[in-house]
């Protein structure tokens, strides 16, 4: 894996989520979840589980959360999404979003619940943290796997077809 890409995109996700969606209040946006994904789609099985885990221990530095729950949920939604790209046929397009969406949900929720339940922030209900995590979870696999396939999507060859008249 290129760890200096890495590092870069790490940065831009730091900026990103800080930034501009802190200002904007996109309220399901998740920067590090999106690359989280997208190391455990396209990078070997094994950096993809550690590049997951360095987002997540990234977002944790940043964050007045617990230390290391985001490192766990990051690093837990890394681990499923490589298992699952081993068993499903990822080539799919909509088969890489459906595993991003179902490595991302586990995670979010025990997120979602460690805030409810162990950090006490806000009182919402179980249903409500349930919408929240499939949201957000949702919103981070369409997007990884759209920034996954733009490579393809823009250096691909599209036929010509020329008609004769006449």
């Amino acid at each position: 894996m290129a760890w200096g890409g890495f590092a870069i995109a790490l940065l831009l996700a730091y900026l990103l989520q800080t930034g501009v969606a802190a200002v904007v209040d996109l309220p399901f946006f998740d920067a590090f979840l999106i690359l989280a994904l997208l190391c455990g789609l396209i990078a070997p099985t094994y950096d993809g589980r550690i590049a997951a885990w360095i987002t997540g221990l990234a977002q944790d530095l940043g964050s007045v959360d617990a230390l290391g729950i985001h490192a766990f949920t990051l690093g837990l939604t890394g681990l499923l999404l490589t298992h699952l790209r081993e068993i499903g046929n990822v080539g799919i397009w909509w088969m890489r979003g459906l595993a991003a969406f179902l490595a991302a949900w586990p995670g979010q929720l025990i997120y979602l619940m460690h805030l409810h339940y162990w950090a006490g922030h806000g009182s919402a209900s179980l249903w409500s943290l349930i919408v929240t995590a499939t949201m957000t979870s949702l919103l981070a696999a369409v997007l990884a796997m759209l920034i996954n396939a733009l490579p393809w999507m823009l250096h691909r060859h599209r036929r010509r077809h020329r008609f004769v008249c006449g």
